[in-house]
């Protein structure tokens, strides 16, 4: 039942992004799109691909940068005594950025963000440190990702777009997520038993045999999560390296535009891109197909009035790039882990 229940939400998901494709294919001119294609300065591929691998290995740093911190004030709660686990902390920078392009990998195939589960694996598998220790710094490091609506909120006077209802609507949802997140690590810091509480709730309907083992977790993941409150320090380099990260990725569109020779402010395409990609954290097909032809076509057509098809081109090669980037990057982070692509999905 469980393995009939998987594929269908595959086919379903599958299906979804196939509807999205057909309706993208029907907007624009194929034989316009190919001709833009064709114009291409593949010198520009080489840039964009380095723009896009720094974007995450700022992301690496800070997911390290939490993990290591997070590990200073361990609290045992069986014995109400504080202990001091920074020893257990010895993940490299490489390493480190091995577990998240691999996790970007499984992210991108499965959307359901499988891939961050993935990287608490290889943390308990090759470095003993617990899911509760890690999720947390996990939880922390993709809700960081979303401060970047705030440098959408600030571009927004002066990139003149068109705010149609659909783009309005996606800033709400990307605003009202942030805000949440943001809520969450705010009542973390002001009262972890409030949220503690909050989250022991969740699970009233388990049996009672399950109930000691999910509330002691729960109370060292809440702990985990207080980490700015035990850590102030750490916050402001948090921040730096998200919109590092956010920088590199809006100079990875930059190229892709420069090498179909379109002339566009980067501040434009710095405001169209982090919307793009935070849109990511929306409900996605797998590898995105579709939903991001659709959603670039939605800012940079509808938005900023640029030709569809042209926009279609860049939108289509930068996918075509990043899933190969995404696809050879992550494999061989697998394998440099030990670990083989189909055993780690039926895990």
């Amino acid at each position: 039942m469980k393995k009939f229940n998987r594929t269908t939400k595959i086919v379903i998901s599958l299906s979804i992004g196939l509807i999205f494709l057909c309706i993208w294919l029907y907007i624009i001119d194929v034989e316009d799109f190919l001709a833009h294609i064709s114009e291409i300065n593949a010198f520009y591929l080489i840039p964009s691909i380095v723009f896009y691998l720094l974007s995450y290995f700022f992301r690496s740093l800070r997911l390290r940068w939490l993990l290591l911190k997070s590990k200073i004030n361990i609290s045992n709660f069986e014995d109400n005594k504080w202990t001091n686990n920074r020893e257990k902390i010895n993940v490299s920078i490489f390493k480190n950025y091995t577990y998240v392009l691999a996790g970007n990998f499984i992210n991108y195939l499965i959307p359901i963000r499988a891939g961050e589960v993935a990287k608490s694996v290889f943390y308990k598998k090759y470095h003993n440190i617990r899911y509760a220790d890690s999720l947390p710094s996990i939880f922390i490091d993709k809700l960081l990702d979303t401060f970047a609506i705030l440098l959408i909120l600030l571009l927004l006077p002066f990139t003149d777009i068109a705010l149609t209802s659909t783009i309005k609507i996606l800033i709400f949802s990307l605003t009202l997520i942030f805000l949440v997140g943001l809520s969450i690590l705010t009542i973390v810091s002001m009262s972890k038993g409030l949220m503690i509480k909050i989250l022991q709730n969740l699970f009233f309907f388990l049996p009672q045999k399950h109930v000691e083992r999910i509330n002691r977790f729960i109370k060292l993941f809440v702990e985990g999560l207080a980490i700015f409150k035990h850590n102030k320090r750490i916050f402001i380099p948090c921040i730096l390296l998200t919109f590092i990260a956010t920088l590199s990725d809006g100079m990875f569109f930059f190229m892709m535009f420069r090498a179909f020779a379109v002339s566009m402010s980067f501040i434009k395409i710095l405001f169209g891109y982090t919307l793009i990609f935070l849109s990511y954290i929306l409900p996605h097909p797998p590898a995105q197909i579709g939903s991001n032809e659709l959603i670039m076509l939605l800012i940079f057509t509808v938005g900023f009035s640029l030709n569809e098809n042209l926009v279609s081109a860049v939108m289509s090669l930068s996918h075509l790039l990043t899933a190969t980037v995404i696809f050879i990057t992550g494999s061989l982070s697998l394998l440099y882990s030990g670990n083989k692509i189909i055993d780690l999905f039926k895990k």
